[in-house]
């Protein structure tokens, strides 16, 4: 295999590629759909948004959203997303607004208050350690109406750091430069606070030459004992923890991933 001595870094559009949203979208949507209407929610947060390809549904179906990202890069990325599905929004009444901000600075922003905030695509691990996570747990909590539902979706930190795996099941699509490989490779620091992925995408061309792009982020850790109590002290109730979108019970031990659902007090 021939690869670059100094990766380059993967573009945003990759994540698009990466997922299959069709798949997705049609197994995620009801879910959200059940959750937001039990609190008859209208206004939507959607942090870490990414592509924005959830925003987008949820404003095609009449919502006001707020998407919310970082990533100069991913926001390109939902620009163009968003473009192409104007028409479906505009029918609907539904409204989508891209604003730049990372974790923590919703209310500095002015976003709020919202019937309903996501933070889905394993987006809430980036928060920089236990006291990101108690800022950006507060920042939600000023954001949400009293009353209104929050929804985290991420890996389950429990089974990584009991099984100290070392990589995720890779994906593997056909697009028009060729094969593309996703990886995802995580190292485990001995402080046990932080998991670091490497996320590559390794290309093979007409002529079988492989080649690499990559982006590392550290993530901190986060087994659902630690959200839970950090949520109820941010002043969040009801909250309630599941193994995938069609609401089974989360099992801590073989989930791939964790769906917590809580409501603002």
């Amino acid at each position: 295999m021939t690869a670059n001595k100094a990766p380059k870094v993967a573009p945003a559009s990759d994540y698009d590629t990466f997922v299959n949203w069709d798949a997705r979208l049609a197994r995620e949507i009801p879910f959200f759909r059940r959750v937001f209407e039990s609190v008859d929610a209208h206004t939507l947060i959607d942090v870490g948004a990414g592509s924005a390809r959830h925003s987008i549904e949820f404003a095609a179906a009449g919502m006001s959203v707020d998407a919310v990202d970082p990533d100069d890069s991913m926001l390109s990325q939902a620009e163009a997303n968003i473009a192409r599905a104007a028409e479906r929004i505009a029918e609907s009444a539904g409204e989508l607004r891209l604003v730049r901000a990372g974790f923590g600075e919703l209310e500095r922003r002015g976003l709020g208050p919202a019937d309903a905030l996501i933070c889905t695509g394993n987006a809430l691990p980036h928060v920089e350690g236990l006291q990101g996570l108690r800022s950006t747990l507060a920042d939600f909590s000023a954001v949400i109406r009293p009353g209104g539902v929050l929804v985290l979706h991420l890996l389950n930190h429990t089974k990584l750091l009991g099984a100290k795996a070392r990589a995720i099941t890779p994906v593997v699509r056909e697009v028009a430069e060729g094969t593309r490989v996703f990886l995802r490779i995580i190292d485990y620091p001995d402080s046990g606070e932080f998991l670091d992925f490497d996320f590559v995408t390794l290309t093979r061309d007409a002529a079988g030459v492989w080649d690499l792009a990559s982006r590392r982020s550290p993530h901190t850790a986060l087994p659902f004992s630690v959200l839970q109590g950090e949520l109820s002290a941010a002043g969040f109730a009801q909250i309630e923890a599941f193994g995938n979108h069609d609401a089974k019970p989360f099992d801590a031990q073989t989930d791939e991933s964790v769906i917590v659902v809580a409501r603002r007090d």
